[in-house]
């Protein structure tokens, strides 16, 4: 499956790396809060810094325009499972 053909949500980025909540915010040098306010609520993340975003992006192995869904998309139909 090419992932980056889908678009999903940060989270679901997060877990389709297999990542949890506080490694993603230790492989990017933010804190476990920033990541957590980021995954719940799209106006934090649609007003985070470039800076801040790149970061995530590197550790996930995508775009920062892959972090974000279309305005006008609904969020896809992928179940999140944390890692264990």
């Amino acid at each position: 499956m090419d992932d980056k053909a889908e678009k999903y949500t940060l989270r679901q980025w997060r877990a389709l790396r297999g990542l949890r909540v506080n490694e993603l915010a230790s492989e990017s040098h933010l804190t476990v809060r920033t990541i957590n306010n980021y995954e719940r609520n799209i106006h934090r993340l649609r007003g985070a810094s470039y800076k801040n975003l790149e970061a995530i992006a590197k550790v996930l192995d995508i775009s920062v325009s892959d972090i974000f869904l279309s305005p006008t998309s609904e969020k896809p139909k992928f179940p999140v499972k944390e890692a264990s």
